[in-house]
């Protein structure tokens, strides 16, 4: 999980801003913390399924494509990114991080239903992978959907609740509404969990009716952590 933290710092911002609206290229990000939330059915009879045993050679190889897909992925070559993923599954199919990673960047070349189906491959196989939540929240951002998306965002939260962009997500979807407070309230909460925030808000055209609101002023100032 620390691997996909680090790498995926930059990759989901750029989903942030690269979407309508969006102008700003590069930015920092905290990404999702992963959580376990498995249930086991103490009524039934039926034996657990055994988790397979991965070859540590294999597990290795799959972690090493899994990487080189992020990293492609922060680069925005998408394309590249699935044909490394799908190698990562390829030698390890059981790695369940990598149909979220897959799913999120067929989303935004445009594959919205082969990408969601691969995000909730994850989800399948891991009900409480938080980034896997993100995704989704990004994924429908993507559509347009901003209901479902902010359900997912929320949903982030849950599971992280020191998401700073699933704040900010949440933020840029009632500010695109009209929902002023609602959007100063999450976007002051994503500003107090990272400051680096305030200049990609000042320079989102999502915040364009806001720009000239006192609060929104005084929340976004300069500072010299920018």
């Amino acid at each position: 999980m620390k691997s996909r933290s680090k790498m995926m710092i930059i990759a989901a911002i750029v989903l942030l801003v690269s979407l309508p609206g969006c102008s700003l290229k590069n930015a920092s990000e905290t990404k999702p913390i992963e959580k376990s939330n498995t249930v086991q059915n103490t009524e039934s009879s039926r034996p657990l399924p055994t988790a397979s045993k991965i070859d540590p050679v294999k597990a290795a190889e799959s972690e090493k494509f899994f990487d080189q897909g992020l990293k492609l992925y922060e680069q925005s070559n998408y394309r590249e990114a699935i044909v490394s993923f799908d190698k990562a599954v390829a030698v390890n199919p059981d790695n369940f991080k990598v149909y979220t990673a897959k799913g999120i960047a067929l989303c935004f070349e445009g594959d919205y239903k082969a990408g969601m189906a691969q995000i909730q491959k994850t989800l399948d196989m891991n009900s409480g992978y938080v980034p896997a939540f993100y995704d989704m929240a990004m994924a429908y951002k993507l559509q347009n959907n901003y209901d479902q998306s902010l359900y997912w965002f929320e949903k982030t939260i849950q599971g992280d609740p020191k998401n700073t962009w699933s704040y900010y997500g949440i933020a840029t979807i009632h500010a695109d509404r009209g929902n002023t407070q609602e959007s100063l309230k999450y976007l002051r909460r994503a500003i107090e969990l990272d400051p680096a925030v305030k200049p990609v808000a000042r320079q989102q055209s999502h915040f364009d009716r806001m720009r000239n609101i006192p609060e929104f002023q005084a929340l976004c100032a300069n500072s010299t952590t920018d």
